[in-house]
């Protein structure tokens, strides 16, 4: 039997400048494993706060994604700047799109991983990236969800189940409705990413849509007023009208705040865990929908991938398994 040759990466930055000393050790790592690995041009350039400038990054993102022998597309970190990328991806990719590839990343990553998912049919896994100074040091069920969900988008093949590494088995609940349907498993497409990002991009042509599915949700270094602030205005938006459900990944770093006077608070502050229950409940409460947390995926301390757009199935005692 012929040997299947190994995935060929090519590796871009649609976001932020990029750490080289770093960026160099997760493309060694990647070699390491075994896949072919490209890098584009512009990686490790600067223009004020990205790479390159918005038509450059457009132009490396398309120029790997239109090139027949590279077969994933991985942001090396995201930071922002992958919305201003947009509209130039959608003119130029009016009359033909590119062939079905996958995409890897997270945080800043959440608008592209939407935009190729639903514009242009895109396998899109939430996965960490190589310029992480953690990315080499990912513990093995870590590095097991991504390269089996890897696997899973390149072979092409509908599943029924998937090893441990693609099921999260201790979410935590934070709101479940008392009705009938609360009781029975959920099977839907699971979407979002972070937070910030999916909430930004509401009220333009190129917002996610929840509708019918599971929202997952993360962040990083937002305090708890502003994700409050958030949650109401994707709820206020219609944002989370027809979600099925909603599953929390880790919100590092996030922190309540609160006007002092006198050198004393004005009110209590709130570990950051206790205040993100609150909110999370009372959006549950609103819009009776079950809302779960725990998953191990994020910023960090957690870095488990998870496919985004495939079909998962929501048990009633938060088991969270990719399905198909």
């Amino acid at each position: 039997m012929k040997k299947k040759a190994p995935l060929h990466i090519g590796i871009i930055a649609p976001s932020s400048v990029v750490p080289p000393a770093e960026f160099q050790k997760g493309v060694e790592h990647l070699q390491k494993i075994g896949f072919t690995v490209s890098v584009h041009p512009t990686v490790l350039g600067q223009d004020y706060f990205y790479p390159a400038n918005d038509e450059a990054r457009a132009a490396a993102f398309l120029e790997y994604a239109f090139q027949d022998n590279i077969d994933v597309l991985w942001f090396a970190r995201g930071g922002y700047g992958a919305t201003h990328l947009l509209p130039l991806l959608k003119k130029a990719t009016l009359r033909k799109k590119p062939k079905k590839k996958t995409l890897l990343g997270y945080s800043d990553a959440t608008a592209l991983l939407e935009f190729t998912r639903v514009n242009w049919g895109w396998n899109t896994i939430h996965s960490p990236m190589p310029s992480s100074g953690t990315f080499p040091t990912l513990k093995k069920t870590e590095w097991d969800s991504i390269l089996e969900q890897l696997e899973v988008a390149a072979s092409a093949r509908r599943i029924a189940s998937l090893s441990s590494a693609s099921t999260f088995s201790e979410l935590k609940p934070v709101f479940l409705p008392k009705t009938a349907a609360a009781k029975k498993a959920i099977l839907a497409p699971l979407v979002g990413g972070n937070l910030s990002v999916w909430n930004a991009m509401i009220g333009t042509p190129y917002a996610g849509s929840a509708k019918g599915k599971i929202l997952f949700l993360e962040d990083v270094q937002e305090n708890i007023a502003r994700i409050n602030r958030m949650l109401h205005h994707l709820e206020q938006s219609g944002g989370l009208k027809g979600v099925k459900a909603i599953v929390l990944g880790d919100f590092l770093d996030c922190k309540d705040t609160v006007l002092m006077t006198d050198n004393k608070p004005v009110r209590k502050l709130y570990p950051s865990d206790e205040a993100l229950d609150y909110i999370f409940r009372l959006l549950g409460e609103k819009l009776q929908i079950p809302i779960w947390k725990s998953a191990p995926v994020g910023h960090g301390p957690n870095y488990h991938a998870l496919s985004l757009g495939r079909r998962y199935q929501l048990g009633t005692q938060g088991k969270l398994s990719l399905f198909g």
